[in-house]
């Protein structure tokens, strides 16, 4: 009885899964608007990570990271900046590239990841935006190095989602 039970349940979630892969789109748009980003991104953190090294070669104080800023989860995270700050044509593409990511998802395919993805993303560039604001010390080559790898897996993520519903339609149209 118990595995029939289990089979029928199993069963049920392969069925789902199945349904909702259908229901979800490929956008060649989005992909490429994923990609540049990553791109954008990368080369940001590559700027950021020879500034620290530049710092922690001349600097007579140690370099390293400060208190980052709370936030609560599901709280909103802007990363507009004033044109005077340092970086803010960064992190104002930043939120304009995300929110673009955000929408365009949401509109193709519903997907609670995508959601926690955004916000992780966001939540990254926030803490580093914060930082690099109110923090007297800058952080390490190492730290910026952790940061980098945090944003390209959730975007790698995002990336190989994108080639899954690439590859499931090619086959469908097949």
């Amino acid at each position: 009885m118990k595995s029939k039970i289990k089979y029928a349940i199993a069963t049920f979630f392969a069925v789902i899964a199945i349904a909702g892969c259908h229901s979800h789109q490929y956008d060649p748009t989005l992909d490429n608007e994923i990609t540049a980003f990553q791109l954008k991104a990368d080369q940001q953190f590559v700027t950021w990570s020879a500034q620290a090294m530049a710092d922690n070669n001349s600097a007579a104080t140690p370099v390293v990271a400060c208190h980052a800023a709370p936030v609560a989860a599901g709280q909103a995270l802007s990363l507009i900046s004033a044109p005077s700050e340092p970086d803010s044509a960064f992190f104002n593409s930043v939120e304009t590239d995300l929110s673009l990511i955000e929408l365009r998802t949401k509109t193709l395919n519903i997907n609670p990841a995508i959601d926690q993805q955004i916000f992780g993303l966001r939540n990254i560039f926030y803490q580093i935006k914060y930082k690099r604001q109110h923090c007297s010390e800058h952080d390490s080559p190492a730290y910026i190095n952790i940061e980098r790898k945090q944003v390209f897996t959730i975007l790698q993520a995002m990336l190989t989602y994108q080639l899954v519903l690439k590859n499931g339609s090619a086959a469908a149209n097949n």
